[in-house]
């Protein structure tokens, strides 16, 4: 059994580093979105294409982009339910028997 409590110990671990990791990606997005919106320059540019970057990897790791409830309310990033999850996966075909 000693074997088995070091494995124990780093999922438990590596379990509540996720949400942390998530927080500092939503973080390093907001801080992409508010450069991109800068006059054009190269910094600006690099910015965007980091805030799609950072977009692409939240999204594979189940969030969803929230709504605005106000024309100036900045929408941001929540966890998907399982629905979304599910519509934003392709799901593949079963193979025709033939």
């Amino acid at each position: 059994m000693p074997p088995l409590r070091p494995i124990l110990i780093a999922a438990l671990i590596a379990a509540g580093a996720a949400p942390a990791a998530a927080d500092d990606l939503v973080a390093r997005w907001q801080r992409a979105d508010a450069a991109c919106a800068l006059p054009v320059s190269p910094l600006a540019d690099q910015a965007c294409e980091d805030r799609d970057r950072y977009a692409t990897t939240l999204r594979r790791q189940g969030w969803c982009e929230a709504r605005a409830t106000t024309a100036y309310d900045h929408w941001g990033w929540q966890r998907c339910a399982p629905a979304a999850t599910a519509r934003v996966t392709p799901r593949r075909r079963a193979r025709p028997h033939a």
